[in-house]
């Protein structure tokens, strides 16, 4: 029997050649299955189904015709086949016949062969084998769908918990390659990320690689030497990266270092290459030592992963600039009432300081301080809306100009709605000159109805403006300021927060 010239990369063994406990009695029965069910279909005569395995040599699961053989004496069709992956057919008139190969794949790969012999010249026409072609598909699944151990079931959960546990993949991605490396027993995995708008590798990290060679590897991507983009999806597994006739090359050039097995796993997300899983073994590998399915699994969970955390890392840095540019905005508004009132300079921004000290103090929550100190920054902005007769004049107020003045607090609150949407910097901006006995203004609400926010920095905003100079009067001393807002708790002041806020005033002298 022919098992392919000297110069073909390829074999085929026939049953009779090959130990029979090769194949298992459970694949031997199923390919016979699919055999009977091929000659059941009208004008097929011959069938046969073959295993290729990972040296490229074909083993035959039941006897292969003939006829066919007749087409395969050089090796040189079946090398056709699973280098291409495309059908092949042929017609023989004088004998009347046609018969076809046609591939088997499993993750892009042929790992069988499915041979047809038909008693009709034009049997395979476009119809037939786009049929043959779907029967393809459900016989490959059927018989080499390789099954899950115990080992990989359980890497995949850990895997996939560390991946979904933060919302930064990278903190768990050395953890990733070290399970990858035990299953797969390899000597050095890397894990590249792809700029797509850049067409560039970064290295996120690396397991099983000596701290020299890491960092000759890591100076290779500062330079900008991985600066290659792939020509292709899809999986690359070079059995030795010594051998000259392989074309192919890895990124991280380790086949260098001495290092012969390559396999590389693209990460794609959302149809798009977000990176690479590049493994290395010491040795060559000649023979498939993974699962494809598994592998793919991982590599489409870690490429969601990492476009998930860039998507977040865009956000937050567009949070960062805005809200940076959101704070100059604030502080612009600040200075902007300071230049036109030159009774309130120095004003806001003492009062932000003293509120956050005493905001601190009662241990507020975090999350709120900016919008406290928002508040405190704008809490006259509504002065830009009074007249400057009465804003600036020297002396005290007339009744009707004082009821003017206090309309600041609702124009102020008008200016920001429409732009600032935190809760505390409006409350403060609208409620600090309500009191605690009800006598305050726009609307004299009383004792808790006014919002915490209000109530502690009308106690900052009284203490500064008594301590400091006015047109109608000279600032006063720390001591006489403390004695009227002690006289004051429970009328003006909210007496709780006013006893905290005495804690701490000496720190405020």
């Amino acid at each position: 029997m022919p098992q392919g010239s000297k110069d073909s990369p390829v074999r085929f063994v026939l049953p009779e050649e090959v130990p029979f406990l090769l194949f298992s009695e459970d694949l031997l029965t199923r390919s016979k299955r699919w055999i009977n069910f091929c000659m059941q279909q009208e004008g097929i005569t011959q069938v046969c189904i073959g295993q290729v395995d990972e040296r490229h040599v074909i083993h035959w699961l039941t006897d292969c015709p003939p006829e066919l053989i007749d087409h395969l004496s050089s090796g040189q069709t079946l090398q056709q086949v699973m280098l291409t992956q495309e059908i092949f057919t042929f017609r023989n008139h004088e004998e009347l016949v046609s018969g076809g190969f046609f591939p088997l794949l499993r993750n892009h790969r042929v790992v069988g062969i499915l041979g047809l012999l038909s008693n009709q010249t034009d049997y395979f026409k476009p119809g037939t084998i786009t049929w043959i072609k779907a029967l393809s598909v459900m016989i490959s699944d059927s018989l080499f769908d390789r099954k899950e151990t115990p080992d990989e079931k359980k890497i995949e959960y850990e895997i996939t918990r560390m991946l979904q546990s933060s919302l930064d993949v990278r903190d768990h991605l050395p953890k990733v390659l070290e399970a990858l490396t035990d299953l797969l027993n390899a000597d050095a995995i890397l894990m590249l990320g792809y700029s797509l708008p850049v067409r560039r590798f970064e290295l996120l990290t690396t397991y099983g690689l000596p701290m020299p060679l890491l960092a000759k590897i890591r100076l290779f991507f500062e330079a900008g030497l991985a600066g290659r983009n792939l020509d292709t999806h899809l999986p690359v597994w070079i059995e030795d990266l010594q051998e000259p006739s392989s074309d192919q090359r890895p990124i991280c050039r380790l086949d260098e270092e001495g290092f012969r097995g390559y396999l590389a796993i693209p990460l794609i997300g959302h149809n798009d290459l977000t990176g690479i899983i590049e493994i290395f073994w010491r040795n060559p590998r000649p023979v498939q030592v993974w699962n494809w399915d598994f592998l793919e699994r991982i590599a489409e969970q870690t490429a969601f992963a990492i476009q998930r955390a860039g998507i977040l890392r865009d956000i937050r840095h567009r949070n960062e600039e805005l809200q940076t540019k959101y704070n100059a905005m604030i502080e612009g508004l600040s200075k902007a009432l300071e230049l036109r009132d030159i009774e309130t300079e120095g004003h806001t921004r003492r009062v932000s300081q003293f509120t956050m000290r005493l905001v601190k103090h009662m241990q507020l929550s975090p999350e709120d301080w900016d919008a406290i100190r928002q508040g405190a920054l704008l809490h006259d902005i509504g002065k830009l809306g009074i007249p400057d007769a009465i804003l600036l004049k020297p002396g005290s107020l007339t009744q009707p100009e004082r009821k003017i003045m206090q309309q600041h607090v609702l124009y102020g609150y008008n200016i920001l709605a429409p732009i600032i949407s935190a809760r505390h910097t409006l409350d403060i901006t609208l409620y600090h000159h309500e009191h605690w006995d009800g006598k305050g203004y726009p609307y004299g609400l009383k004792g808790e109805q006014i919002p915490l926010v209000a109530r502690l920095f009308t106690i900052i905003d009284v203490y500064d403006a008594l301590k400091s100079d006015r047109p109608y009067r000279s600032a006063w001393s720390h001591s006489q300021v403390i004695q009227y807002m002690r006289e004051q708790a429970g009328q003006e002041f909210d007496p709780h927060i006013l006893k905290l806020f005495l804690e701490i005033a000496e720190e405020m002298n």
